[in-house]
């Protein structure tokens, strides 16, 4: 079995490439057993000899990571896309070489790269397929950056301007040998149709067709990124609790981890509340006593059982426990 920080670090090196299929036992002998796919190709395995997949139930995901965002503009639109993006827990980087438009007294809580759009997206960068909003001061500005992007790694690709400019760029390009095929997949007019006039509202245009990108495939697991990236560096030991199955209106969703470390710390979610009260109990168990096996838990939050963890908000929420 590959040992749990190479693990780590190879789903996070995938997945700056693209999405990839984890494939987990969770019921019968072996338990907890899983393996990581792409495009076909067997990546990395938890299990020391292959199990037999069909002795038990099998939980098939579509892994990504959730929505980070990176801004080419440190303009009026940018400020706001900032603000909502921060409301909605995306990781925001803003790049423009004007230090009185990127700076942490503007964007307190995001990355700021003010440097040239060239030199930022030339350089090797720790984005996993993020989603780009161009929205330069200006026409030539905006190729640049759009001439960069598409090819590197995304996931949404939207541009800021008006049909006359954007016409100009989309020609320029395809003078310079990029294919229609790869322009299409640039928003713009950018945003959904919702009329929007102020800034704030062509940001929550913008946020909402960026939703709405992330959210095309349903069954797609959106990893936290930086506790993905913990993992792929961390030297401890820990127990994972995360998420495999949710119904109803529990506040989770199937993906979520929680990690308890060797040292007591603790990091993650599954959502909160009295299920990740008893999930962390059984981890630090766990973490204790190295004789309780791997195990699924079901957290019933129905009516009639909810009174057990104190919720009545309903449904059932299924914890899978791994050692690694």
């Amino acid at each position: 079995m590959i040992n749990p920080t190479s693990y780590q670090a190879l789903l996070l090196h995938a997945l700056q490439k693209g999405d990839v299929i984890r494939k987990t036992l969770i019921s019968g002998p072996s338990v907890g057993c899983e393996e990581l796919s792409q495009d076909g190709q067997l990546l990395a395995w938890r299990y020391d000899s292959e199990p037999d997949w069909e002795t038990g139930e099998v939980l098939t995901e579509l892994l990504q990571t959730d929505v980070e965002l990176v801004i080419c503009g440190g303009g009026h639109i940018a400020l706001e896309l900032a603000t909502y993006a921060r409301r909605l827990g995306y990781h925001t980087t803003i790049i423009d070489e004007r230090k009185e438009y990127c700076n942490h007294e503007r964007f307190p809580s995001e990355s700021c790269l003010c440097a040239p759009f060239e030199e930022v997206l030339e350089c090797k960068q720790t984005w996993i397929r993020p989603y780009f909003v161009i929205a330069t001061r200006g026409h030539m500005f905006d190729q640049v950056c759009l001439q960069k992007i598409l090819n590197l790694p995304h996931r949404y690709i939207g541009m800021i301007g008006s049909k006359t400019k954007v016409a100009a760029t989309f020609s320029n390009l395809l003078s310079l040998g990029f294919t229609q095929a790869q322009l299409d997949q640039v928003h713009s007019p950018i945003g959904l149709p919702i009329k929007a006039v102020t800034a704030a509202e062509i940001a929550i245009s913008i946020l909402a067709q960026i939703i709405q990108t992330a959210r095309l495939t349903p069954q797609a697991v959106q990893l936290d990124r930086n506790l993905l990236t913990h993992l792929a560096h961390s030297r401890q030991s820990y127990v994972l609790a995360r998420v495999i199955e949710k119904t109803g209106s529990a506040p989770c969703e199937v993906g979520f981890q929680l990690v308890v470390f060797e040292d007591g710390t603790v990091e993650g979610t599954i959502g909160g509340g009295a299920v990740e009260a008893k999930a962390l109990e059984t981890a630090k168990q766990m973490q204790k006593e190295c004789t309780i096996a791997e195990q699924v838990a079901v957290y019933n939050l129905s009516n009639a059982k909810a009174s057990e963890l104190g919720m009545i908000c309903g449904g059932m929420v299924r914890v899978l426990f791994q050692r690694w």
